[in-house]
């Protein structure tokens, strides 16, 4: 069991990168193409919400709470999912959120910048919820975030001290990962960056093309699943 752990398709950190990629392609593209606002993290909207309400502007509060629903929505659905529908089949839930993600992105380009952003930042903040909620670690036993780097820079920060100072060669190679999971966030970031300047909104669709490379990686995986559970049957 631990040599088929250690090669699942959705566990190797390319896996990951090109989520976290994702993750910053959705920051940047929100905050270039649609109102200056970070719609994947909801710590600021929260920060706004307070602010707006000390201001006496409620209108501005509830846009600033609009994003903060959906990505509560977007984690209690990608949960709902797991257990109602996928019946904790996890490869399955994996592939089927990916599946929904990619749907409700590629929705968002054809949102023209006419329309007030909160309906675009709204619905990627729900897809990053539904990303965080779904991916929480990868190699089996490292927690990250695909859509943060905070918790990542934090992770990666304790993993170098281990492998340096301490001399621990499994966090030292487990450093060098979440350095890859934040170069891969950075180059998403330039990326959304300037498909954003060149595509407009359209440029979410680039996305779309990262998800959809992880949800194939997750439907081979999930179809040599059940290869197996025949062959064993």
């Amino acid at each position: 069991m631990g040599n088929r752990a250690k090669t699942k398709l959705t566990d190797h950190i390319g896996f990951h990168m090109l989520l976290a990629m994702t993750g910053g392609l959705m920051d940047a593209y929100s905050y270039i193409d649609r109102g200056n606002v970070f719609a994947t993290g909801q710590t600021g909207n929260f920060v706004l919400a307070a602010i707006r309400f000390l201001s006496k502007d409620y209108r501005g509060m509830i846009q600033a709470c609009v994003p903060i629903a959906a990505f509560f929505v977007g984690v209690f659905l990608a949960r709902h999912f797991y257990y109602e529908i996928y019946k904790e089949e996890h490869t399955s839930w994996i592939s089927g959120v990916l599946f929904m993600e990619i749907g409700v992105l590629f929705l968002v380009g054809f949102i023209p910048r006419t329309v007030p952003h909160l309906f675009a930042n709204t619905a990627v903040s729900f897809a990053a919820a539904v990303q965080f909620c779904t991916f929480r670690n990868f190699g089996g036993n490292s927690a990250y975030a695909p859509v943060f780097c905070t918790g990542n820079m934090r992770s990666c920060a304790e993993m170098y001290y281990e492998g340096i100072v301490r001399k621990n060669g499994e966090c030292r190679r487990r450093a060098y990962h979440y350095t890859g999971i934040l170069s891969a966030f950075f180059g998403g970031a330039l990326m959304g960056g300037g498909l954003s300047v060149w595509l407009g909104e359209k440029a979410i669709w680039m996305g779309c093309v990262l998800l959809l490379v992880s949800w194939k990686t997750a439907d081979i995986e999930k179809k040599g699943q059940k290869t197996e559970l025949q062959l064993s049957s």
